[in-house]
């Protein structure tokens, strides 16, 4: 088996989210047992980089877009029970300060904004990976995830069964798998 070394993160300057090759998702327990899964399709971001690594990232989401495996669970996330997407149709994130966690690893806080309320949150970032694309062009890679409390922008529909169990978990976790080319200069 071989290994694949990371190149290090050279190019700075501002990349843009490749949508075909990123999702964003995000995973909440269900009946307190299991992890549901679903992401968003539609989507935009960047990635600045400098000196020093990744300096800043922005990001935004279609309410509209939420993927799940089923289209009646799918209206209800779309309802004022959950994202509200007729009055609320994006969310979106925005740093305000990163901090560099290891050598690859990076903690950044920022404003997240979804259903009309913005509250501070942090993320851990991880660069997976820098190099040239198909055409040569700077291609950058990273994972990042955070934590929310859902009652914190508005979304406090709940339900339990017998055992006492939430049928959804307050805690949502954001995961994001991103892929950014470099802007052109």
């Amino acid at each position: 088996m071989s290994t694949i070394e990371k190149a290090p993160l050279t190019e700075t300057g501002t990349y843009a989210v490749d949508t075909v090759h990123s999702r964003v998702g995000f995973e909440v327990k269900h009946l307190g047992i299991s992890t549901f899964r679903g992401s968003f399709s539609g989507f935009a971001g960047t990635v600045a980089t400098g000196q020093a690594g990744i300096e800043a990232i922005e990001g935004s989401i279609e309410v509209g877009s939420v993927d799940v495996p089923d289209n009646t669970l799918a209206g209800h996330l779309l309802s004022p029970d959950f994202f509200d997407a007729e009055n609320h149709p994006t969310g979106s994130f925005a740093s305000t300060s990163v901090r560099r966690d290891g050598e690859d690893r990076y903690v950044v806080a920022g404003d997240f904004t979804l259903r009309g309320v913005t509250r501070p949150i942090e993320i851990d970032v991880t660069v997976d990976g820098a190099g040239p694309g198909m055409d040569g062009t700077p291609v950058l890679s990273l994972t990042a995830s955070g934590i929310i409390n859902r009652n914190d922008f508005g979304i406090s529909w709940g339900a339990t069964v017998e055992s006492g169990a939430a049928v959804v978990s307050e805690k949502v976790r954001l995961v994001l798998d991103v892929e950014a080319v470099k802007a052109g200069e």
